[in-house]
């Protein structure tokens, strides 16, 4: 508290005691460490592994603007991009252990620790941004729960645009991904390498651009904008349409610094984030056929995945989704069951 507020506080006691008693002086008391609170900000440092320019980073910096705003500047949210303030792998742990008052990962990237958060990646169990949506709703409490047994409490998701498949070389059958040097970023990823017999390669986006330039890798899956962001033209020289899933990312905060806020704050901070949530999945939906024109632009074959390799994937993503129920908790298998049997009746 500083002098000044100290100053006014025995002033007003001293006033109380003369004219209203004790209940005068716990009415002054209660007001003037209310004004204290107001007039202290909160500083919220969130971190991030993608770049500045990136349309989830700019969706969080429009966040954070909009949270500065509705708390009336008690609230200062600074955005760390591209991994500035904590590594890819260490903001979930580092906001958890107090390095970062708040973060955002990719979702699926957490799956060996809490594998309810790899269910937006089993391959071609979504169709579309609809179906993903739908799935992240089925999903959401579960989630909210993992999240809060850690500290943490869940601002809002975003998914990233569909993963499909990039190569060196042209892709016609399955048989074709044999002895090739896949990208793996988490255990999703890592098992469809196994099951296209090529060799995975664990490399985060961070470091993917310049695995890429260095011939680290002859396939991979990911998005349209990750395809732009690492100059996927330096080596990849075809793009198909695969859909193979569509991850989200999650931005979270914690616990205790979501406590210090007011219960008006509060309430603001999240109509901001499902705001944010809202904005982020046009955002998304949107960027996704102008980064496909970017690689166009590049020199990359983008096209559609043919028959055979359609019905390859398709039946890869079933043995895929046969070994997940094996181990899936009953709450995984629930979700799943709920998003199906829901868009079954649509």
């Amino acid at each position: 508290m500083s002098d000044s507020i100290r100053n006014k506080l025995s002033f007003s006691c001293l006033s109380a005691l003369s004219r209203k008693g004790f209940v005068g002086i716990y009415i002054l008391v209660a007001a003037i460490m209310t004004a204290s609170a107001q007039a202290e900000t909160v500083d919220i440092r969130i971190a991030t592994a993608y770049a500045a320019d990136n349309f989830q980073t700019m969706n969080l910096q429009q966040f954070a603007k909009e949270v500065a705003v509705v708390s009336n500047g008690q609230v200062k949210m600074t955005v760390f991009p591209a991994g500035s303030l904590l590594k890819p792998a260490e903001i979930f742990p580092g906001v958890v252990n107090e390095k970062a008052e708040a973060g955002e990962v990719i979702m699926s990237s957490l799956a060996k620790e809490i594998p309810v958060f790899g269910l937006d990646s089993l391959p071609f169990t979504v169709r579309g941004y609809e179906d993903a949506h739908n799935l992240w709703m089925a999903s959401k409490i579960e989630v909210e729960k993992a999240l809060t047994k850690r500290g943490l409490k869940l601002l809002y998701s975003v998914p990233w645009p569909p993963q499909n498949l990039y190569s060196k070389k042209p892709l016609s059958s399955l048989a074709d991904f044999k002895g090739m040097r896949m990208r793996s970023y988490n255990p999703a990823s890592e098992r469809i390498a196994e099951l296209a017999m090529a060799t995975a390669v664990p490399v985060q986006v961070i470091d993917l651009e310049k695995a890429i330039a260095s011939d680290k890798l002859d396939v991979m899956i990911t998005s349209s904008w990750t395809g732009v962001e690492t100059k996927a033209w330096s080596k990849m020289a075809y793009y198909y349409q695969a859909n193979a899933w569509i991850p989200k990312n999650i931005v979270f905060i914690s616990q205790k610094v979501f406590a210090k806020l007011s219960a008006d704050t509060q309430k603001k901070m999240l109509e901001a984030a499902q705001a944010a949530e809202k904005r982020g999945w046009n955002m998304s939906r949107d960027s996704d056929a102008g980064y496909e024109n970017q690689l166009r632009n590049n020199k990359i074959k983008v096209d559609r995945v043919d028959a055979l390799l359609r019905n390859n994937l398709d039946r890869l993503g079933e043995q895929f989704v046969r070994e997940w129920l094996k181990t899936a908790s009953s709450e995984e298998v629930a979700i799943l069951l709920k998003y199906t049997t829901e868009r079954s009746m649509k």
